[in-house]
């Protein structure tokens, strides 16, 4: 392909730029040398799309071979700060920041005015992503943000300064000068006000959203909240929750500082995450074993089972749902869900041929069971069809007697709704269809909803025992045995796995790599002889690579964060080595069931299975200095240690070696407030 025909395909919407690029990196250079616009472009779109390390991957890629694009330098910073990683683009930004500021006799050919706005307004965003944890850094962001819109006014470029005017506005309202953030504001407001009605009509939410946050700032609360509605009724048509939920955390921000307009006006069209647990129809083991009936296959309590969901639904106004799919409560909140056009998750425990045996039909040919086999595919398909739904799976391996996957099931579901909630800027809350007269195992409804409720939120409960009482008319019927599970030797428990190398350690030359693993390895036994290192089950090294495993995502994501963020002993010197300045660790975490080795070797157990070589596929794109996380993980630490660590979504990323596409999650120390 031509340079212009990969420019042509990228610019549509429709093209995924991770696959394209796969594509188009031929062995022959010439082509994207003699057209580093191809790297612009790409590294812009990755970013957009939520790849930032492949991005920076890409970038420094171009900047090795085409020095002093400040384009391309500037589109590495951007990456690395979408990635998670503020420093390590402070790092990068410094020597852009030098030009842009600069007398203009300094300023290399290819910087013009907005570029340079957008080089120091990157800053005062770095700023402003810190000044969460570095509070003294809020003021710093704003006088960053007046200054990247006095660039523009200087270049008589109107049209740039909105954007940095109102950030400046707001974060010297966080700040504590309310004058100035008033000034600031009536700036905006005469700029943006009458532009704001037809940017929305051209369906454009910003300008009014913009106007809204300036005239909140001036104490125009009503004329505040009518913008803010004009642009939540376009977003809505667009399906722009995402901006919803970033409009929502800016005010709960101003709130918190005295501007008064209350963010849960939101609350309507952001809708509350709902996850669900209920009891599963009563299975032929159960009444082959002579259990009384808790969830009988009557078409009379099913409907009313029904009705009572979908009633509690309408009164919570659900707007995501997160469920597994068994016969029974699981699949009547899932039919409730998608008919309220919903936005719907589904977490199957293993394989789905395992899953139907297991939990829908139970190996029965009967018409009644045959029905709900269909109900689990129609609604599968529905799922996987719908952009807003998705099915995901604890493990994609056989069940084989593992009943701890219905708990870590549990987990994960619970984990995602509140991940997804915090995303939306919403309330996560919990439904669950449950006969409190019988008896809980690990994996079930009662043992769900303890979970939860321990974790701090809010469950509401159907009672099955009583819509059984009032509706069933159920009469045993002759049922052969559930069909027998496939049981395994091993044992399987759910465990939290981390991999982390340094970046650019294949680059030290010989003489000096037996002084730099010396260091190295004083480093690593000072942490795993601190308190952060001791929780771990299994350790193992190779060069500069490193595998750990823990009973606990929250004893992994301490030593994680103690890779990136160093506290404990004396870091070898990365930069003797040309390592950088910052901690050139790129640390990988995933959580999930494992075939447990006992006792292979000198006594201690070895792990293994797809959810190690996942664990090991996120590391290496990882940003450097950065640890991210699987889905599965994040949502774990989220109820096991919310109030110690921080997960932020990085995107979707294509794992190492096309072993898979999956969201991440970059970890963090949350701020301490004292």
């Amino acid at each position: 392909m031509t340079a212009q025909e990969i420019l042509t395909q990228l610019s549509s919407p429709e093209v995924a730029a991770e696959r394209l690029l796969d594509r188009c990196l031929a062995p022959d250079f010439t082509l994207w040398k003699d057209h580093p616009e191809l790297y612009f472009a790409f590294v812009k779109r990755l970013v957009e799309q939520g790849h930032p390390g492949r991005a920076v991957e890409l970038a420094r890629e171009g900047e090795t071979h085409l020095k002093n694009h400040s384009r391309l330098q500037y589109q590495l910073a951007l990456a690395a700060a979408r990635g998670g990683n503020p420093s390590y683009a402070e790092t990068l930004l410094a020597p852009l920041l030098e030009n842009a500021i600069g007398p203009v006799g300094s300023r290399p050919a290819d910087m013009d005015t907005a570029l340079r706005v957008n080089i120091i307004a990157l800053q005062a965003r770095v700023y402003k992503d810190r000044s969460a944890r570095e509070p003294d850094l809020t003021r710093k962001s704003a006088e960053w943000y007046e200054r990247a819109a006095a660039v523009a006014l200087a270049a008589e470029v109107p049209d740039l300064t909105t954007y940095p005017l109102i950030n400046a506005a707001t974060m010297w309202r966080l700040a504590g000068d309310q004058v100035k953030s008033e000034q600031l504001a009536a700036d905006v407001v005469r700029q943006i006000e009458p532009l704001a009605e037809a940017a929305a009509v051209a369906g454009n939410i910003w300008p009014a959203a913009t106007l809204g946050e300036a005239l909140l700032l001036l104490g125009r609360h009503e004329d505040a909240v009518k913008w803010y509605s004009r642009a939540i009724g376009v977003a809505n048509g667009r399906g722009e929750t995402g901006n919803l939920a970033s409009i929502r955390n800016n005010l709960r921000r101003l709130q918190a500082v005295g501007a008064t307009a209350n963010p849960d006006f939101l609350d309507e069209h952001l809708g509350k995450v709902v996850v669900f647990s209920g009891h599963m129809l009563d299975s032929p083991d159960r009444r082959q074993a002579g259990h009384p009936p808790r969830f009988p296959n009557d078409p009379r309590l099913i409907q009313a089972v029904a009705t009572a969901i979908r009633a509690t639904l309408d009164k919570l106004n659900a707007k995501v749902g997160y469920c597994s799919l068994a016969c029974g409560g699981d699949i009547l909140f899932a039919e409730a869900m998608l008919a309220r056009g919903a936005e719907l998750h589904v977490v199957l425990p293993f394989s789905q041929h395992d899953f139907r045996r297991t939990s829908v039909d139970f190996g029965q040919d009967g018409r009644e069971w045959r029905s709900w086999r269909q109900r689990f595919d129609d609604i599968l398909d529905k799922v996987e069809q719908e952009s807003t739904t998705r099915v995901r799976y604890a493990t994609r391996e056989p069940y084989l007697g593992s009943d701890e996957l219905f708990g870590f099931t549990n987990s994960m579901l619970q984990g995602l709704a509140v991940l997804r909630s915090r995303e939306r800027a919403s309330e996560s809350t919990a439904v669950a269809l449950i006969d409190r007269l019988s008896e809980g195992k690990t994996g079930g409804t009662a043992h769900f909803v303890a979970t939860w409720t321990t974790a701090g939120y809010v469950a509401h409960e159907i009672d099955l025992a009583a819509l059984r009482n009032a509706n069933s008319s159920y009469e045993k019927v002759n049922e052969r045995p559930a069909a027998p599970a496939v049981t395994g030797t091993l044992n399987r428990p759910v465990k939290a796995m981390l991999f982390a190398d340094v970046a650019g350690y294949s680059a030290i030359d010989e003489w000096e790599l037996s002084r730099f693993l010396a260091s190295y390895r004083d480093y690593l036994k000072a942490i795993f002889a601190s308190p952060v290192g001791k929780p771990a089950i299994y350790a193992n090294a190779w060069g500069d690579g490193l595998y750990v495993v823990f009973d606990h995502v929250a004893d992994a994501a301490a030593f994680a964060c103690e890779l990136v963020e160093p506290t404990i002993g004396v870091p070898p010197d990365w930069q003797a080595f040309r390592l950088g300045q910052t901690t050139p660790f790129r640390v990988g975490l995933h959580a999930g069931p494992v075939f447990e080795l006992a006792d292979l070797f000198q006594g201690r157990s070895e792990f293994t299975g797809q959810h190690v070589n996942r664990a090991a596929r996120i590391e290496p794109v990882t940003i450097r200095g950065c640890a991210y996380a699987s889905e599965p993980f994040a949502a774990l630490l989220i109820l096991e240690a919310s109030t110690r660590f921080v997960v932020e979504a990085v995107g979707v990323h294509s794992l190492a070696k096309e072993y898979d596409r999956c969201p991440l999650y970059r970890l963090q120390r949350a701020l301490i407030k004292t």
